[in-house]
């Protein structure tokens, strides 16, 4: 009887070595930080397209 209890912790034993591979993971989304700066730089372009074709607007 006490043997069998001995095995569940074995299990316990591969399940630390998937871990590990998962950080590396956590690197990929490292990458998609630079993408949200190049959507900011037509951010400020969109603006000011907005702001000429304010005045026109009064004037209808």
């Amino acid at each position: 009887q006490p043997v069998t209890p001995a095995a569940p912790p074995a299990a316990e034993a591969p399940a630390d070595a998937v871990t590990p591979p998962a950080a590396p993971a956590t690197e990929a989304p490292a990458p998609e930080a630079p993408a949200t700066e190049a959507p900011a730089t037509e951010a400020p372009a969109a603006p000011d397209t907005d702001q000429p074709l304010t005045p026109p607007a009064p004037a209808n």
